[in-house]
This record gives structure tokens, sequence and C-alpha cells, in this order.
């Protein structure tokens, strides 16, 4: 929860605030209109199945090992003194899982000169991410973009997303934020002031079936997507509405009709994005040594999509494609 002297502290001391980051992405173009750079925040209360950002998902930093990178090199073995590398490179998981506590930490990166063993997650100030934010503002200035926070969940480090977007958007970057809105509600009413966009996801209507797939029920995720549309109306933000189209889970029709109903509901939504599911971040799930749940699941045909955006269209909800 944001404390309330960090709200009404003076912005220039926000710049000390620290929180754990685990990716800047410079020039994105699907995270909110004209060229953003999106920072993937660590940390995630849900753990969906189809989730293709899995680095992001604890709170602590994490090695991730891509071996198609790897030349034989063998430094990464020597350099690990904890035991947990293995002559064949590969890593006993449960000696890497706790290495962020160590002194030493992940000391097997460091001499990895082509990067192919790398940390994940890095402890950085707001000013810090500013100095990297601010180079590209001629872009955002141009075309119409800004900054996105992303993750992992945001909102699952408060107070370090409240200094990022209070700090930002004081120095004239327009700012918005995914979420998937399993956070304080107390939490976004301190953020909205500040941000020109908010996207939230439904992932399902069904509580049961909701935590089945993520680990969560959704009752708090869908009253903080009411909330916030009624802070929508008041500070004049952008709200949309998206949602992972997952085969078996929420991609049919019925599925689809009623998230639209519970958006037709809100007074304030802008639109709603489908988002069909991909593999995409099947990769990094290895990376972790970690088994990607969803193996064998094919991506929706485009006619299917046709079919779910023809259903939330007809409800007279405009549809987005960022």
């Amino acid at each position: 929860m944001i404390r309330d002297e960090l709200w009404k502290t003076d912005v220039n001391r926000l710049l000390e605030s620290t929180g754990i980051v685990a990716n800047i992405e410079r020039y994105a173009i699907n995270d909110g209109n004209g060229v953003r750079t999106t920072i993937f925040m660590k940390g995630c209360g849900l753990r969906c199945r189809w989730c293709c950002n899995p680095e992001t998902q604890s709170f602590h930093p994490e090695m991730s090992f891509f071996p198609d990178k790897c030349i034989g090199c063998m430094n990464c073995v020597r350099q690990c003194t904890c035991g947990a590398l293995k002559e064949d490179l590969t890593a006993k998981r449960e000696i890497c899982m706790d290495c962020f506590k160590r002194e030493n930490a992940f000391s097997c990166t460091e001499k990895c000169y082509v990067n192919c063993r790398k940390v994940t997650g890095e402890k950085m100030s707001v000013g810090q991410v500013y100095d990297i934010v601010k180079r590209d503002i001629p872009f955002y200035e141009s075309s119409g973009g800004g900054v996105t926070l992303s993750g992992g969940e945001p909102m699952a480090q408060p107070e370090f997303a409240y200094a990022l977007i209070r700090t930002l958007t004081e120095r004239w970057i327009s700012m918005g934020m995914e979420t998937c809105g399993y956070a304080d509600s107390e939490d976004y009413e301190k953020v909205l002031p500040y941000l020109d966009t908010i996207f939230m996801d439904i992932k399902h209507i069904d509580p049961d079936k909701h935590r089945e797939w993520t680990g969560q029920r959704n009752e708090k995720i869908l009253e903080n997507i009411k909330y916030v549309d009624k802070l929508a109306g008041a500070y004049d933000n952008k709200l949309f509405i998206r949602v992972p189209v997952i085969p078996g889970f929420n991609d049919r029709p019925e599925e689809i009709s009623e998230i639209a109903r519970f958006v037709s509901g809100c007074g304030n939504v802008a639109g709603m994005e489908l988002l069909p599911y991909h593999k995409l971040g099947r990769g990094k799930y290895y990376s972790l040594g970690r088994k990607y749940p969803l193996e064998d699941m094919i991506p929706p045909t485009a006619e299917r999509m046709e079919e779910l955006i023809a259903i939330v269209a007809g409800c007279d909800i405009p549809v987005y494609k960022f």
C-alpha cells in the first residue's frame, strides 16, 4: 500500500525511491499510443498458465540461461562458487533460486561474454529509470507516445510504481500502465490522477475457472475494474479492457459475451482489445529451468478471433488493436 507520507512528499525526493525492474524496452509500439518505453517490473500475485513474461513473476532477481547462445567456454562453471552448475552446463535450480540472497550473487554471469547466462531483475532508483527514459522524449513528442509500466504487475510494487508515474508525469511524459487488477483499490486511487492511459485485464467472469488457470479468484479484480472505471470518469483517463483469448479457457462465444456484458455495464471504458494466445514466451520458461505449461496448446485461428471481435462490437464496445 502507498503510504501517505510518500503520497505527499516532494517530487524530487521520489527520485531516490527504488524497486526491482526486470527489463526496460525502448521503441515499443504495442503498449499504448505512439512510440513508447515499456518498463517491466518484477512481481505478480497471479500465475497465469499462458504468461509470456515468466521472468517477471517473482519479486527477486533470477538467472536465465539461453543455451543456443552458449559457446561452451565454461567460464560460468569456474565462476560459480555455490556448486550449482554441472559440467554439461545445466544448473541445480534449487540452488540458483536463492542465489540473489548471497553476497556474490550470480557470479556465474560475470564472465559470460556472449550473455547466454544473465540476471533478470535489477534494483533501480526512479532517477536511474528516468535517465534512460529521457533519451526518448523527442520520440514521444513527435509520435504522441510516452512510457508504459508493465510487468509482472506494476501495482505489486505500489510505492515504486507511484514514484515512477508521478515523477515522469511531472516531467511532462505521458504515462500508461498495464495492470491485471489484482492490487489494493486505494493504490489505484493514488496513481490514476497521473495516468493518461490504463489497460486492465479481464480473463474470465467465472471465479472458480479464473482461480484454476491463474491461481486466484477474480472478485477483487472485477471490483477494481468497476472502481477504476469510476475514477477514470473523474480523472479523464482512457481505460481499455484487454482480454487474452486462451483456447479451452475463455475462447467460447458465450464466455466473451459474458465479459462484454460486464464491460458494457462500465460507463467510462474507451474500448476493448482481444489478444490471441501465442507461444512467444515459451523460451523464457526454458531459460529459467521451468516447464512450459501449455506446450500442446494451439493459438486461436484468425476466423475464431474475428467471431469473438464481432461479439464485442455487437455490444457497442469499440474494439482496438494496439
